[in-house]
């Protein structure tokens, strides 16, 4: 038993079925890969839940599809594995329950009715609810069923459940959260019906009810149901507001009389514009929620959203906030997690970044979940075996120490290889280092990336080692991988070396000890020289974090950021949260133009109800001077010119590919791989990805 996370990894008993600890994934729909586009399961998606499973995860709850689908996503992002009928439970048994029980884990089977349902087989799939109102205008379209519709939609669920329960699965969902069909019935936001379906609360929860006694009858009275909501709807519309609190403190307790097992509770609905799942919302927070259903649940509560760390996931169960943690990105991050915290094994957790990487690709671009910040095993990656045994050890060269060389001499170490690591600064940690100051979750991802290469006897790490084609032809090499960053673009405009000028880039070589290159003014000089060798030798994120948010130099009170992109919007926030007055600019239509759409709305919307952010997009930069910026925007009545007041100027343009060194070492060495931002400039997953994928090929 853990000794560290005593309640984390203890069991519990739901229903007829005990859980091994309190970790439960939440549902999920991967997309093409996992899924073959007649809605078959493959063996891409069964590794993906054996790994899990094999993990130690309590519960893995999969979504999947309880009609005939006979219209083909020509996107093929949503297809789901069927359960229509007896002749989708071979699949079903093959690809999703076998390997789960084949490392003693549960699944538990989601049927899928969020927005999307097909009522008969010919009537064409589309969005259905009790009544046509939508919340959102581009998520609209919603036709309101007729109680013929509502009993095959029942009739259809029950069907559901005996072919999952037939077919070897432990459990059953009802979804009825996340703005799905039964949520929208809830919900007065949602629900103007006049009938047996409509008006007070017992009438708009009495569809889940019918649901819930059904499958219950279908499935017996030892066979867990899990019931997934949202006790707090964030919505509302011009037919009411969405459920409150007030309201799911009765709710709770019908569900359970129905039939209700275990609470898996959601927070919000895919339509509500409230940031529920980003970082700026702190780890744990939504237990406010569970705590209060606990108040009048006699069942278990589990609660979703914002849980990546165990260490707050235990203080939450030990505070009686809930019983059961559920989620996905931690699992996504970790298939392991749940081992690794009854094993007490913390320094090895490779806990979640909230990039939201998952979330911006599944749910705001409908891609297939092939991404990850901190996992490269998505996608195709899932299709062999995670570190396939070398066929001859080889001596390899790793160059660069950020995301993508770490994992690539992580991976070829496990795999075999003798690696040999080098860094030119200091300290590994390559860009990671520098965004860790902007970000507690970086920063946590950079100490698991540190541990796991002390612990590696094959892996010899070189600091203060700059890479030349002599370096490599000396140290002769059978491989190299080179991650050795991008190229910072800089601005060519009069007074760009201004010494009141800072870039990213500053940044990392004063981290790394040396002092960037063309500061004017000789004190200004000296502070650069001085800063870089202090943070050579007493560097830690948290510390450059606090004189970053509290030192007036080198970034002054008042900031003008140039680029509007991810960087710049990360540099911005911390900005706005220090107190500085900001400016962000930005040549295109859209500051955030390139942040994802789970980090987009919440971030924007927060520089604009900021008094202290000022966003200037379509602008130009012409000129820099001590006192700030020149710039020209254009707008709907053409060019105008501005001057934006700043002390402090911050270029961040992002990168440019780098392959000097690469190209230098192809003549050199037998094997060349060129990953992460020298190949290709992108986010953190696609450096952790590209890092993976050559030290496989290797």
């Amino acid at each position: 038993m853990s000794t560290q996370y005593p309640i984390l990894g203890s069991p519990l008993q739901v229903n007829g079925v005990t859980l091994k600890n309190r970790m439960i994934t939440t549902s999920m729909s991967p997309g093409a890969g996992y899924v073959t586009k007649d809605n078959r399961p493959t063996q891409r998606l069964a590794n993906y839940l054996e790994e899990r499973a094999e993990g130690q995860t309590a519960l893995i709850i999969q979504t999947i599809c309880p009609w005939k689908r006979n219209e083909i996503d020509p996107d093929h992002i949503h297809e789901l594995p069927s359960c229509y009928d007896e002749s989708c439970i071979p699949d079903l048994q093959r690809y999703l329950v076998e390997p789960v029980h084949k490392h003693g884990g549960l699944i538990c089977a989601q049927p899928y009715y969020v927005h999307d349902w097909k009522p008969d087989a010919e009537t064409p799939e589309g969005p259905y609810g009790p009544s046509d109102i939508a919340i959102l205008k581009f998520m609209g379209g919603f036709r309101a069923m007729t109680l013929e519709q509502i009993e095959a939609f029942k009739q259809q669920f029950f069907n559901a459940a005996r072919v999952c329960k037939a077919a070897g699965f432990d459990a059953i969902e009802v979804m009825a959260g996340v703005g799905g069909i039964l949520s929208r019935f809830m919900a007065l936001a949602t629900n103007n019906r006049t009938d047996e379906y409509g008006g007070s609360l017992e009438n708009r929860v009495k569809l889940t009810l019918e649901v819930i006694r059904g499958v219950r009858e279908a499935v017996g009275s030892e066979f867990p149901i899990v019931v997934r909501w949202s006790p707090v709807d964030f919505i509302k519309s011009p037919a009411g507001p969405g459920l409150s609190m007030e309201e799911a403190l009765r709710i709770a307790p019908m569900l359970e009389e129905a039939g209700c097992d275990l609470h898996d509770l959601a927070v919000g609905w895919h339509e509500t514009s409230e940031p529920l799942t980003t970082k700026v919302i702190e780890d744990g927070h939504w237990t406010f929620i569970s705590q209060q259903i606990k108040t009048v649940a006699k069942k278990p509560v589990a609660q979703g959203y914002r849980n990546t760390d165990p260490r707050v996931m235990e203080r939450n169960l030990q505070d009686g906030k809930m019983d059961v943690v559920a989620g996905l990105r931690y699992s996504i991050a970790d298939p392991a997690l749940p081992r690794k915290v009854m094993e007490d094994r913390t320094c090895d957790m490779r806990l979640c970044i909230v990039c939201c990487r998952c979330l911006d690709d599944v749910v705001s671009q409908g891609k297939p979940l092939n991404n990850c910040g901190v996992n490269p095993r998505l996608g195709e990656e899932l299709d062999h075996e995670a570190f396939p045994p070398a066929q001859s050890a080889k001596k390899v060269m790793v160059v660069g120490s950020g995301p993508a060389g770490i994992n690539a001499a992580l991976t070829a170490a496990q795999r075999g290889h003798a690696v040999d690591l080098y860094e030119e600064g200091p300290r590994l940690g390559g860009c990671v280092k520098m965004s860790s100051i902007f970000s507690p979750y970086h920063e946590r991802y950079l100490d698991y990336l540190l541990t796991q290469v002390k612990q590696h006897p094959e892996i010899t790490v070189h600091l203060k080692t700059k890479v030349t084609p002599e370096t490599v032809r000396q140290a002769k090499p059978d491989a190299a991988i080179v991650a050795v960053g991008g190229k910072p673009l800089g601005l060519d405009v009069p007074g760009a070396d201004g010494k009141n000028v800072v870039s990213s880039h500053d940044f990392l070589e004063m981290i790394n000890g040396h002092k960037p290159a063309g500061k004017k003014g000789a004190l200004n000089s000296f502070m650069w020289g001085a800063g870089s060798l202090f943070l050579s030798m007493y560097y830690t994120p948290s510390f450059a974090r606090t004189m970053t948010e509290k030192s007036p130099w080198p970034i002054g009170r008042s900031v003008a950021i140039i680029g509007g992109g991810l960087p710049g919007c990360e540099f911005g926030h911390l900005c706005m949260e220090t107190g500085r007055t900001t400016a962000i600019v930005e040549e295109r239509k859209k500051v955030g133009f390139d942040v994802g759409g789970s980090d987009r709305f919440g971030l924007i919307s927060g520089f604009k109800k900021a008094e202290n952010v000022e966003m200037y997009p379509l602008t130009r930069v012409t000129a820099i001077t001590e006192e700030g910026v020149k710039a020209v925007q254009t707008t709907p009545e053409g060019d105008k010119e501005l001057f934006i007041p700043a002390k402090t100027v911050a270029i961040t343009l992002g990168l440019a590919e780098n392959h000097d060194l690469g190209e230098a070492c192809k003549p050199l060495v037998n094997e060349v791989y060129l990953v992460g931002d020298c190949e290709t400039p992108g986010r953190i997953a696609d450096a952790t990805k590209m890092g993976y994928r050559a030290a496989c090929a290797l």
